[in-house]
C-alpha cells in the first residue's frame, strides 16, 4: 500500500499538464500476410506466447522454449517496436533458465515499458510452484536470474493470470494444491516493482472451500486491488459453477467468505472470463451446459460484491449449437463485447455479441456472424479498438483444409464489420499458424503474436494490423494516420489516462473534457498541430487542478469542422 500511495502522489505532481508526443516515422512492418514478423526461431520449439503493450506502440511477448534442452523447457520474451523491429536480439533475452521445465508464461506491462511475467515451474523435483520475473525495457532481467518465488509451498500451484496493480508491480492468480489434487483452492500474490512479495507468504486463499476450484481470471479493481472468477466445484465434484471475490490492495478480502456465487445452474459452468465494468465492478462470461450443450452467459456484479443481472446470468447468444471458450472485452459503456467458437452450421465459425451494462442483448438474438466461412474458424482472441468496437482474431482452415492461418476482423460498437468480408488474412505463410493473442498497438489497431510451423519447428512469429485493416505500419517519413480518430488508454483509469489521436492532415486542434452533465472540465489541447498520432494525458484534475469525482466523462475532440467523442470511466 505505500507504494502505491507514493506512485498516486508522484502522479499527482507530474501529470498536471497535457503531454504532446507525436510519434516518429519508422520502417514499416510486413504488409503481406505470407512474411510477419519472427520474434524467434531458435532451435528446437516455442510455444504459448502471451502478449502485453510496450506503452509505445510495440509489445512485448513471452513463451516457453526448448532451446537450450528437448527435455526442459525455459521462459523467454522478445519485445517488438510499433514499426516491427524486434528489439531485444534476434531471438528473444532469457527470463528464466533455471532446471527443471518452466512452462505456460502469462504476461502484464509494468508501467515503464518492461514487463512482468509469472509462470509454472517445476525446479523443486516434483512439484510445481509459482514464479515471476520482470524484464525492463531494455530486455534487462531485473528480479534476479531465476526470478521470485511467489508460492512454493506443498502440492502443486498452476498459475493462470496476471494484472498490473497501477504502481509497477503485478497481481497474480493461481490454482492450488496444498490441501490435496482434490481440493485445489484459488490463492493470490501481489508482487512490488522491486520483486517483493506483498501479501501472505506462498500467496493470500481467496477460496479454500471443499472441493476444487480451478481457472481463476482477474481483472484490477482500479484501486490497487483485483476482483478474480473462477470455476467451482464445491460439495459438487461434478458440476462446476462460478464465482468471484473481490481482494484489497492491502490483500484483505472484501466478499463473502469463498466469494459471490455467480452462478449454480445445472449442470456445469466452465472457463470464466472477465472485464472491468468501468466503475469499480465486472463482467463475466463463461461456458454454460444448463441447456445441455455448451451455451454463453454472463453476468455483472458490483465493486460491492451484489450481482446485477438476472439469476444464474443472462444468455448471450439464443442458439442450439456448440459455443465454446467465450473471450471478452469491455463496449467503453459499461457493457462488454463477447466472442466465441460456434458449431451450428457443422463446422466452427466466429461469433459475437455485444451486452449493455443493463444485461440487454444489443446485437442479433442468435449471435452476429463474424466469420461463417468454409471449414473451421476456432479458438478467439480480442482486443477493444479503443472507439467502443473490437478487434477480433482466430486460427482459420479456409486455406487449405487441417492447416490453420490466421484472420481478423474489426467490429464497430455497432457491430458493423469494419474489414473485408469474412475478415482480413494476418498470416497465411506455409504450414499452420496456431493460438494467437492480440494487444491493442494504441491507435485502433492491433499486434496479434502466435506460434509457428512453417520452417518445420515451432517459432513465434507477430503481425500488426492497423485501425483499416491493411498490415504493416508506418512508412518512413509517410504518415500513418488517413482518417480523424480518438481513443484513451487505460480506460476505466485511476489516476491518469492518456488520450490519442490521430489528424489526417495540419490543423488546428481543440480537444475538452466533459463531464454527463456536458459541463466543461478540463482543455487538453488548443493549438494547431501537424499530421499523425498525438497524445495528450489527463490526470482526473479540472481546470483549476481540483481531483474530480469518480464517474463517467467525455473527451471531444474538435478539427476541421468535424467532431469525434469518447465515453471515459474514472475510478477513484
Amino acid at each position: 500500500m505505500k507504494n502505491f500511495k507514493a506512485y498516486r502522489g508522484v502522479c499527482a505532481g507530474l501529470l498536471g499538464l497535457a503531454l504532446l508526443l507525436p510519434h516518429p516515422a519508422a520502417a514499416a512492418w510486413p504488409t503481406s500476410p505470407l512474411v510477419n514478423v519472427p520474434l524467434c526461431t531458435a532451435v528446437r520449439g516455442q510455444f504459448t506466447p502471451t502478449i502485453t503493450s510496450d506503452g509505445a506502440g510495440g509489445a512485448i511477448v513471452t513463451w516457453h522454449d526448448y532451446r537450450n534442452s528437448n527435455a526442459n523447457a525455459d521462459i523467454y520474451a522478445q519485445r517488438v517496436s510499433a514499426s516491427g523491429t524486434p528489439m531485444w536480439g534476434s531471438d528473444g533475452v532469457a527470463l528464466c533458465t533455471a532446471d527443471g521445465h518452466q512452462l505456460s508464461p502469462v504476461i502484464t506491462s509494468d508501467g515503464a515499458g518492461g514487463a512482468i511475467v509469472v509462470w509454472d515451474d517445476f525446479r523443486s523435483a516434483g512439484t510445481w510452484d509459482v514464479y515471476a520475473q520482470r524484464v525492463s525495457a531494455g530486455g534487462a532481467v531485473m528480479w534476479g536470474s531465476g526470478g521470485v518465488g511467489l508460492s512454493t509451498a506443498v502440492g502443486q500451484q498452476h498459475v493462470s493470470a496476471i494484472i498490473a496493480d497501477g504502481a509497477g508491480g503485478a497481481i497474480i492468480a493461481w490454482r492450488d494444491g496444498r490441501a490435496g489434487e482434490t481440493n485445489e483452492d484459488i490463492y493470490v500474490q501481489r508482487i512490488s516493482a522491486g520483486g517483493a512479495p506483498q501479501w501472505a507468504a506462498d500467496g493470500t486463499a481467496l477460496c479454500t472451500a471443499v472441493g476444487s476450484q480451478q481457472l481463476p481470471a482477474l481483472i484490477p479493481d482500479g484501486v490497487g486491488g483485483a476482483i478474480v472468477t473462477w470455476q467451482d466445484a464445491r460439495g459438487y465434484p461434478f458440476n462446476w459453477f462460478i464465482c468471484a471475490q473481490k481482494i484489497s490492495a492491502m490483500g484483505a478480502v472484501q466478499w463473502a467468505a469463498d466469494g459471490v456465487v455467480l452462478s449454480t445452474a445445472t449442470n456445469e459452468q466452465t472457463h470464466p472470463v472477465m472485464i472491468s465494468d468501468s466503475v469499480g465492478g465486472a463482467i463475466v462470461t463463461w461456458m454454460d451446459y444448463r441447456s445441455g450443450l455448451p451455451t454463453t452467459y454472463a453476468q455483472r456484479i458490483s465493486g460491492g460484491g451484489a450481482v446485477q443481472w438476472a439469476a444464474d446470468g443472462v444468455v448471450v447468444c439464443v442458439s442450439n449449437a456448440y459455443q465454446y471458450y467465450p473471450q471478452v472485452v469491455a463496449d467503453s459503456a459499461s457493457g462488454a463485447i463477447i466472442t466465441w467458437a460456434d458449431y451450428r452450421w457443422g463446422n466452427w465459425d466466429i461469433y459475437a455479441q455485444r451486452v449493455s451494462a443493463a444485461g440487454a442483448i444489443l446485437w442479433a438474438e442468435a449471435g452476429l456472424a463474424i466469420c461463417p466461412y468454409y471449414d473451421n474458424q476456432n479458438y478467439p482472441a480480442i482486443v477493444g479498438d479503443g472507439a467502443g468496437g473490437a478487434i477480433i482474431t482466430w486460427m482459420d482452415e479456409r486455406d487449405t483444409p487441417g492447416v490453420t492461418n490466421l484472420y481478423a476482423q474489426r467490429l464497430s460498437g455497432l457491430g458493423i464489420a469494419k474489414w473485408a468480408p469474412y475478415g482480413m488474412a494476418l498470416s497465411t505463410a506455409p504450414g499452420s499458424q496456431w493460438f494467437p493473442t492480440i494487444v491493442s498497438d494504441g491507435a485502433s489497431g492491433a499486434i496479434v503474436t502466435w506460434y509457428d510451423d512453417r520452417t518445420g519447428y515451432d517459432d513465434i512469429y507477430a503481425q500488426r494490423v492497423q485501425a483499416n485493416g491493411q498490415l504493416g505500419g508506418f512508412v518512413a517519413g509517410v504518415p500513418e494516420a488517413a482518417v480523424l480518430s480518438l481513443h484513451s488508454f487505460p480506460n476505466p483509469f485511476n489516476p491518469r489516462t492518456t488520450v490519442s489521436f490521430e489528424l489526417p492532415e495540419v490543423g488546428a486542434v481543440r480537444l475538452e473534457i466533459f463531464d454527463v452533465a456536458g459541463r466543461l472540465v478540463r482543455t487538453l489541447v488548443d493549438e494547431s498541430l501537424p499530421q499523425g498520432s498525438h497524445e495528450a494525458a489527463w490526470d482526473g484534475r479540472d481546470a483549476s487542478g481540483r481531483e474530480v469525482g469518480s464517474g463517467s466523462y467525455v473527451a471531444r475532440l474538435q478539427f476541421a469542422g468535424k467532431v469525434e467523442t469518447i465515453p471515459m470511466g474514472l475510478v477513484r
